[in-house]
């Protein structure tokens, strides 16, 4: 049984259905930074801020972030240090 928020599992799905159509659409992307753009672009499109924390189809790193205001920057922040700890609680 999990412990999340049906809204953030439903968001998460939302993003799972979009990184899938980007690997569909692998191809059409000329460049990296083309395909970072765009999966920015859905992502802002959605969430108020957010981070991405992900590897590409290469296995390379790929980090996202988007934030409008200080107070977005140091709630991501703080959510990312919430994370963090309960998984390494979980360990």
């Amino acid at each position: 049984m999990s412990d999340q928020d049906p809204q953030d599992e439903e968001l998460r799905e939302l993003i799972e259905e979009a990184l899938k159509l980007n690997i569909n659409q692998k191809k059409t992307f000329k460049t990296r930074a083309t395909l970072l753009n765009y999966v920015a672009g859905y992502l802002e499109e959605h969430l108020d801020s957010f981070i991405l924390l992900a590897y590409d189809m290469d296995g390379n790193p790929v980090t996202i972030k988007g934030s409008q205001t200080i107070q977005q920057e140091e709630a991501l922040r703080s959510m990312l240090i919430s994370f963090f700890a309960n998984e390494v609680g979980r360990m």
